[in-house]
């Protein structure tokens, strides 16, 4: 769940954002109080939870790096853990650096399982991180076997619909995977079919 601070008494303005539905404001203002120093760490946390949960994975990323330098080791925790998140989910999005971001991935959410060895969904997203990661090729001349693939078959990964305000469980990224896959299917679909309306190809209506 969101970190509160001293002042959870009052619900601040990000506060009242995420309650009204708009996590995308509430990023906005919840880095605003960060930038103010209020409860600086809480309210990077806070930023980047709620814009994970608006699917803004670049703001996401930006807010929990910072939260992740708390020296509280329960926020640190929960800070690594949704910044591996976001970085596993933002590798699917942006493939041109998918291997840099799943090797962002599995850093945090190794940093995370070291605060919270016991975490069972720290270690079923890095599972799914290194598992997604390509396998190393083979080394040229050196006439020995190829190393084995890094795992089965690879789950699919997505953009955030709107979860509850909290740390995602492993049900909870499953789903957002899961939803990403199904649109990222249909804008291929799509691409495919305007590519054959633009080449005289048969139109689909």
């Amino acid at each position: 769940m969101l970190a509160r601070g001293a002042e959870a008494q009052r619900p601040t303005a990000g506060g009242r954002a995420l309650a009204a539905g708009d996590p995308t404001r509430a990023a906005a203002e919840f880095l605003k109080e960060a930038g103010a120093g209020h409860a600086k760490d809480t309210a990077f946390y806070n930023a980047g939870t709620a814009a994970l949960q608006a699917g803004r994975l670049a703001v996401a990323r930006g807010a929990l790096a910072q939260a992740a330098k708390s020296l509280d080791p329960a926020l640190r925790y929960r800070a690594l853990y949704n910044l591996g998140l976001a970085s596993l989910l933002a590798a699917r999005a942006d493939t041109s650096r998918q291997e840099e971001l799943l090797d962002d991935a599995t850093d945090r959410l190794r940093q995370a399982l070291l605060l919270e060895p016991s975490s069972a969904r720290a270690k079923w997203n890095l599972e799914l991180a290194e598992r997604r990661r390509p396998p190393t090729p083979p080394q040229s001349g050196g006439g020995g076997n190829p190393p084995p693939p890094s795992g089965g078959p690879q789950a699919p990964q997505p953009r955030p619909p709107q979860p509850e305000p909290q740390d995602l469980t492993q049900s909870q990224a499953e789903q957002i995977l899961n939803s990403m896959e199904r649109r990222e299917r249909q804008t291929r679909e799509e691409q495919q079919r305007r590519m054959a309306g633009s080449s005289g190809g048969v139109k689909d209506w």
